[in-house]
């Protein structure tokens, strides 16, 4: 036996009797199983047995569904979010949510902050992402009738995850307090309040019943933005892959065939590697090459022309512009959260209840949903 032998089996049982020790004292097992409702490790792990045996017993589990393309958008999802975690951290070190202090907290992150630039950039286009990896997910799940019969509630843990983000993308667009942030995220209140309900509930949460942003408007978005709808994410993503996870996402989704041991951990360390990487590159390249200027402070008596809501709010928008003409502005407001409500509770509506639906009609809805989404989305950009 080599010298080099020697040494690397000592590293190995004094990393042994490290976990060894922690796990007489700590219950390691459950601790790192919570790792696996996120999809970070690949197989459920039983919290009863020492870790080491029960890691031992998950290598003969086969690789999980949502582990190969095209469903490693939910562990995409849980990347991104956690990059949107990370980074909030980070600017929250500096930022201070007053109207009078906002911008220029973030002005000077941008300025005098060694690469705070760069981690406002990334949060930004962070943020963006995840929403367009959401909006496509749910897609995707809409095409391959991931809503029937047992799946109803993965279907609804999904889109409210989507809606949480959409919220948590608002709430965090009016923060840096410039002129297009003031004026994008008065349109969205605009739009929040014709909704009958919903809009007069969270214009109540956001401190009153007008669709202007006060100092305790501010304050009530940061901390929406930094506590309560992060929270609300993480517990629908830790529900939503608890689903993915006990029924798969489709019956032919069912865990394929493949290696068995080590090369299981492996595959799906090596996938996710692969997903970080491109990820990554992805979001540096549009923070580097398409950053997002620091507009000039707001002015409430002074309105931004051509600033309309955010860009997954403008087909509401547009259909509210619509419509103006020949429909009060609550029946307008009550036919979108009519729409919504259904979109959440799909798999509990009649025709879609029993899954007997065929493949050729659900596409045609996807693809009518989709043309009429983009289609109002352009109609409420012009008009912004």
């Amino acid at each position: 036996m080599t010298e080099e032998t020697v040494n690397d089996e000592t590293v190995k049982e004094e990393a042994s009797g490290v976990l060894d020790w922690f796990s007489r004292r700590l219950n390691l097992t459950e601790i790192f199983s919570l790792l696996t409702s996120y999809g970070v490790f690949h197989a459920e792990l039983d919290s009863r047995k020492n870790i080491r045996d029960a890691i031992e017993e998950a290598k003969a589990q086969p690789m999980p569904s949502y582990d190969q393309w095209p469903r490693v958008l939910g562990l995409l999802a849980v990347v991104l979010l956690l990059i949107e975690i990370v980074t909030g951290s980070l600017l929250a070190f500096y930022y201070l949510p007053t109207p009078q202090t906002a911008r220029v907290s973030i002005a000077t992150i941008l300025r005098d902050v060694n690469f705070g630039w760069f981690v406002h950039q990334i949060h930004f286009w962070g943020a963006q992402l995840l929403i367009a990896v959401l909006i496509i997910r749910v897609l995707r799940f809409l095409m391959r009738g991931v809503y029937r019969k047992p799946r109803e509630l993965m279907w609804v843990f999904g889109v409210l995850l989507l809606l949480v983000c959409f919220h948590s993308d608002l709430t965090g667009r009016a923060l840096p307090m410039t002129g297009t942030a003031y004026w994008s995220s008065v349109r969205a209140l605009e739009l929040v309040s014709s909704i009958p309900i919903y809009g007069s509930v969270m214009l109540f949460v956001l401190g009153g019943g007008e669709t202007v942003i006060t100092e305790l408007t501010l304050i009530r978005f940061y901390l929406l933005h930094v506590a309560l709808l992060p929270f609300a994410a993480i517990t629908l993503i830790y529900l939503h892959f608890s689903s993915v996870r006990r029924l798969g996402q489709t019956e032919s989704s069912s865990e394929s065939a493949s290696p068995q041991g080590g090369p299981v951990i492996r595959m799906h360390l090596l996938n996710q590697a692969i997903l970080f990487t491109v990820l990554l590159g992805i979001l540096v390249s549009l923070a580097v090459l398409v950053p997002v200027p620091l507009d000039d402070a707001a002015d409430p008596y002074a309105t931004v022309v051509g600033v309309g809501p955010p860009w997954y709010l403008l087909a509401p928008f547009g259909f509210l512009e619509l419509t103006a003409g020949f429909l009060p502005t609550w029946i307008a407001g009550s036919l979108l959260f009519i729409a919504f409500t259904a979109f959440v509770l799909l798999p509990f509506l009649p025709g879609f209840r029993d899954g007997k639906r065929s493949r050729m009609v659900t596409l045609a809805l996807v693809a009518l949903l989709l043309v009429a989404w983009i289609a109002l989305t352009i109609y409420g950009a012009r008009v912004a």
